[in-house]
């Protein structure tokens, strides 16, 4: 046996892909210009492996993230290689593409250019299933799958992991920095693997397959999951599937505060012994069972029942931003930090979901707001919607991690694709907060994003960024007064392509302006270059384009 989790990406590539062609070999034009700002060492292949051949017979496009370098973490070069990769994916036509994920999600290093690149791997990922294309992420390194590659696993058609691997959203360490021991004690490796590993992934109905820590049986498992997939684009009917599978989760697990309690409600005999099964024992109990996907319970989601608390307003007056954003009239309405309802534009009706009161976003919050898109797609086809951005990010609890918090962000993000694709524009206004997670999957789903000059635009604060990173804040302080990828604010996101343009003045006619311009294509890495704010990432995925292939 020769195991999947020791070995580097190379290695891991070429034992699933036979004949493998890389696109973009390692060379000293493809590594990260902002690294180097810092004293951090740069890799000239900028920690992942991207190309095409052979998976017993079929072929595929393929990569693979090195959680070695800087783990796995993405970056502008990063990101822009495996956006690259999936453009290009719609133009060969392969039988699947493969994402053999390794990720801690975006490296702080680049903070800003790292955000967008996640957000853009995203839409890159939805065009390959929409062309038919199955993605199938295989996710067994030590390091795991979290933070935006947490989401965007979550985004594809099938993810095949270990007991090894771990897949989520927030790191222990993050949440007990924020919240406390007693809240996740990140030394307690055992709550680690029960909240975050495969085993309870598979349980929970998050990843469709688990093997054995073998390079064959991820091969194996990834070649049988291409033959599997037949429908891979987005659809009303799967969604709605999956919505409701999400709802029944929180209400069944509304009481349960550790993973081992879920487990036994599911009908697992013993829930102690679950961590010495071997993996084909395992799977033949699990499989026995009613997996959480399958729960068909007679329920209706609403906040209360999924044990949302309220959330104590700041002094933000979305009300008086509706006011100035729809002249012609709103009915919207929050239901504790949801926004929601419809308003009239140039005279037709939009809708407008959001969030408000700087809220971090959970699985009941991101749930909410699937709810209000999906709502859109079923009764107003082609209504365009407006999503307004309040948030401080995703929510940093132990529970939210064990419901699998980026699933239920993935959702959302997928709801707002399959309006799109449907035919609805979509809008999106920071008008106060959006950070990290929680911008991800709404503001920067939308076919183009803007901002308020007050709005508050970043990763994580320069503290904090300094105290991850070991870069003293004063070389970060003073690297953000001219460089956009370290600096806060809606002008550094603007310059990089992250937002459309800064709203100043009349809000209702910028929106209705914006209404008519909208793209459905993502150019946010063409405005990026334009603007000088990212250099390199449409240089790279463009070169990824123009490569020719033996196939």
């Amino acid at each position: 046996m020769s195991s999947y989790l020791e070995a580097t990406a190379r290695q891991r590539m070429l034992a699933l892909v036979d004949n493998f062609e890389e696109m973009l070999p390692p060379g000293p034009e493809w590594t990260s210009p902002h690294l180097p700002l810092l004293n951090a060492p740069v890799s000239f292949d900028d920690g992942v492996v991207a190309g095409s051949g052979y998976l017993q017979g079929q072929w595929v496009f393929a990569a693979a993230q090195e959680g070695g370098f800087m783990g796995g973490a993405v970056g502008e070069v990063h990101g822009a290689k495996l956006v690259g990769l999936m453009r290009r994916a719609v133009i060969d036509k392969p039988a699947a593409l493969i994402l053999l994920a390794e990720s801690g999600g975006v490296r702080l290093h680049e903070a800003n250019a790292g955000l967008i690149a996640v957000s853009e791997v995203m839409r890159a990922l939805f065009a390959v299933r929409a062309a038919g294309i199955p993605v199938i992420v295989l996710n067994g390194g030590s390091n795991g799958c979290f933070g935006g590659m947490g989401i965007v696993a979550r985004c594809a058609n099938y993810i095949i992991m270990s007991e090894e691997a771990r897949l989520a959203m927030s790191g222990p360490e993050v949440i007990e920095t924020a919240h406390g021991v007693e809240e996740f004690d990140a030394r307690d490796r055992a709550l680690v693997w029960r909240t975050t590993g495969g085993k309870h992934r598979y349980l929970m109905g998050d990843c469709q397959m688990l093997v054995a820590d073998d390079l064959s049986a991820f091969r194996d498992a990834a070649a049988a999951a291409v033959r599997q997939i037949t429908r891979p684009e987005l659809s009303l009917q799967a969604l709605e599937a999956e919505h409701a599978m999400l709802e029944q989760r929180l209400v069944f697990a509304a009481d349960y505060r550790d993973p081992a309690q879920l487990w036994s409600a599911l009908g697992v005999p013993d829930a102690s012994r679950v961590a010495m099964m071997e993996t084909a024992e395992f799977i033949a109990m699990a499989d026995a069972l009613s997996p959480m996907g399958a729960l068909h319970k007679d329920t209706a989601f609403t906040a209360q029942a999924a044990g949302q608390q309220e959330v104590q307003p700041y002094a933000v007056g979305w009300q008086a931003l509706i006011a100035r954003l729809f002249p012609q009239g709103a009915q919207v309405s929050a239901q504790g930090s949801v926004l929601s309802g419809t308003a009239q534009v140039d005279g037709k009706t939009v809708a407008v979901t959001g969030t408000c009161d700087h809220v971090p976003i959970g699985v009941e919050i991101a749930l909410a707001q699937a709810t209000a898109v999906l709502d859109a797609v079923r009764q107003h086809p082609g209504r365009p919607i407006v999503l307004l951005v309040d948030t401080v990010g995703q929510r940093l609890r132990h529970r939210d991690e064990m419901l699998g918090i980026n699933s239920y962000m993935a959702h959302l993000a997928k709801c707002l694709e399959l309006a799109r694709q449907s035919g609805h524009q979509i809008i999106a206004l920071v008008y106060d907060q959006a950070l990290s997670g929680g911008f991800i999957t709404s503001g920067m789903m939308a076919n183009a994003c803007y901002a308020l000059p007050e709005a508050v635009i970043r990763v994580m604060a320069l503290p904090a960024m300094a105290r991850i990173t070991k870069v003293p804040e004063e070389k970060l302080t003073a690297l953000a007064q001219d460089n956009p990828v370290f600096a806060p604010g809606p002008a550094n996101y603007e310059r990089m392509g992250g937002i459309q343009a800064i709203w100043y003045g009349d809000l209702g006619a910028a929106l209705q302006e914006a209404l008519h311009t909208a793209d459905t294509q993502d150019t946010r890495m063409e405005l990026g270059a334009q603007r000088g704010g990212r250099t390199m990432a449409k240089k790279v995925a463009d070169r990824l384009l123009s490569l020719p292939l033996r196939h």
